[in-house]
């Protein structure tokens, strides 16, 4: 099913960029409890949330396009080993020119250990991000599914996979 870019398109990615961002959030939270600058702080929030939530928009992009099935847990964790290193970069290249990085590299092993290394983080990130964005998706898709078809659609999904479940016999 091909989903034009509309309103409708659009606001099925308030799961993705919501859980990109607070990813960001934890990651400036994480800095501000460490006593880093307040620079530091929003430069983490905003360098590493304001990535993942324009790559947890391209997943919702690939679940309405139906790319990616609901509830999949190896398109997320596939698509996020590709994303989660690539918003890593990004997060590390801004704070290092914010910092002025000429005292200390960018990436002291080098950037293929770093990328390889954000590979891996990226399959525990791609299970987390899953998680987190089906329950918000749980959330959120119900209250559009009245004009959004797409949503329409994901809820109708959830709730026949729910019954399936239920109806499921007992071992």
């Amino acid at each position: 099913m091909r989903v034009p870019l509309s309103r409708s398109t659009w606001e099925l990615a308030l799961p993705g960029v919501a859980t990109g961002l607070g990813t960001g959030l934890v990651a400036g939270g994480l800095a501000a409890f460490s006593g880093q600058s307040s620079l530091l702080v929003i430069l983490n929030f905003l360098g590493l949330g304001i990535p993942l939530a324009i790559f947890g928009a391209g997943y919702d992009g690939l679940l309405a396009a139906g790319k990616v099935r609901l509830a999949g847990v190896a398109p997320s964790v596939l698509y996020w080993m590709v994303m989660f290193p690539i918003a890593r970069l990004i997060h590390q290249l801004t704070l290092g020119t914010a910092m002025g990085s000429s005292s200390r590299p960018l990436f002291p092993e080098g950037i293929l250990p770093f990328l390889a290394y954000h590979v891996v983080l990226g399959f525990g990130y791609g299970i987390g991000f899953l998680w987190v964005h089906e329950i918000l998706g749980g959330w959120w898709w119900p209250r559009i599914s009245d004009h959004n078809p797409v949503a329409l659609g994901y809820v109708r999904r959830i709730v026949a996979s729910v019954d399936r479940k239920a109806k499921a016999p007992r071992r």
